[in-house]
């Protein structure tokens, strides 16, 4: 008989709903970093916040801030309702596939700022003694979560 390393899981696709599996302890520092994301999101004010409005115009200034202006206000109302949509089912059994794609988005951004904020880069190794290894454990985990969304979110079309 083979016995199998069980894989931890954040998520699980069922049926037509995602099954959160995250304990108590990893909800409620979602719900804190969503509330941290939203401030930061809500002050828009951030320069670590680039990644999330990436240039759509690069080699012309003024076309991109042109653009900026038309899509800044929908995109930031957006990620803020994302917020609120994890928050608000942070504490459910199970989501449906726009609380998912809520979620989804509140990762994506949380790890963009994250990224930016700590430098990181694919050639970048972890080093668990470095000052920011706490945080880039963390970067990680919201990365592991994401890819579970995902997989959730591929799953379900």
């Amino acid at each position: 008989m083979f016995l199998r390393k069980r894989v931890p899981r954040a998520l699980k696709r069922e049926g037509d709903r995602t099954t959160i599996l995250l304990g108590e302890e990893e909800r409620a520092l979602l719900v804190d970093l969503a509330e941290q994301f939203r401030s930061v999101l809500a002050a828009d004010n951030d320069p670590d916040l680039r990644r999330l409005y990436p240039a759509a115009y690069a080699d012309d200034a003024e076309r991109d801030a042109d653009y900026a202006g038309l899509v800044h206000d929908d995109l930031l109302g957006t990620r803020l309702n994302a917020v609120d949509g994890l928050i608000r089912s942070a504490a459910a059994e199970s989501i449906d596939n726009e609380e998912l794609a809520a979620w989804m988005q509140v990762l994506n951004g949380l790890r963009l700022l994250l990224g930016t904020r700590l430098d990181v880069s694919e050639e970048d190794e972890f080093d668990p003694q470095a000052a920011d290894a706490p945080t880039r454990a963390l970067l990680a985990w919201l990365g592991f979560v994401l890819e579970e969304a995902v997989e959730s979110a591929a799953a379900g079309l």
